[in-house]
């Protein structure tokens, strides 16, 4: 449903820091047309302060919190609030220290993730936190 296109530039990021980050996160597909038109809603859920690199998706997302909070920025948006991101166009958040659980409506059935973040002091700082946070979420229920 969502391919990934590029990650940290070469020798930032080991594998060992991937399956860190990928124990912060948790996707589930709710709902998907069949076909390549239709609509998908997926859930998704980032343990305590997960940050993510500035990416950009090929269709529209309209993201509800359902729990937690993510920062956008010096912008806030927690439980029973949204925000929009337009296709093609580079964004990163950071969840709240509690994780965020969110909603994503899309009106597409597949779609890609391009990883835009290229400044390698950046990725050093996503990876710092995860390691600091693995045993947070670890604890933490995302099924």
């Amino acid at each position: 449903m969502m391919e990934a296109q590029g990650f940290a530039p070469p020798g930032v990021v080991s594998a060992d820091d991937r399956e860190i980050l990928r124990s912060g996160e948790t996707l589930r597909v709710l709902f998907r047309h069949a076909g390549e038109a239709g609509f998908s809603l997926v859930r998704v859920s980032f343990g305590p302060n997960y940050l993510l690199p500035r990416h950009s998706h090929s269709a529209d997302c309209l993201y509800y919190v359902l729990a937690g909070e993510v920062r956008l920025g010096n912008r806030v948006v927690g439980a029973g609030d949204g925000f929009f991101v337009p296709k093609d166009h580079p964004y990163a958040y950071q969840a709240g220290p509690d994780g965020v659980e969110l909603l994503e409506f899309r009106d597409a059935t597949s779609f890609d993730f391009v990883v835009h973040e290229d400044n390698p002091d950046r990725w050093r700082a996503i990876v710092q936190t995860a390691r600091q946070n693995q045993d947070a979420w670890a604890a933490t229920d995302r099924a």
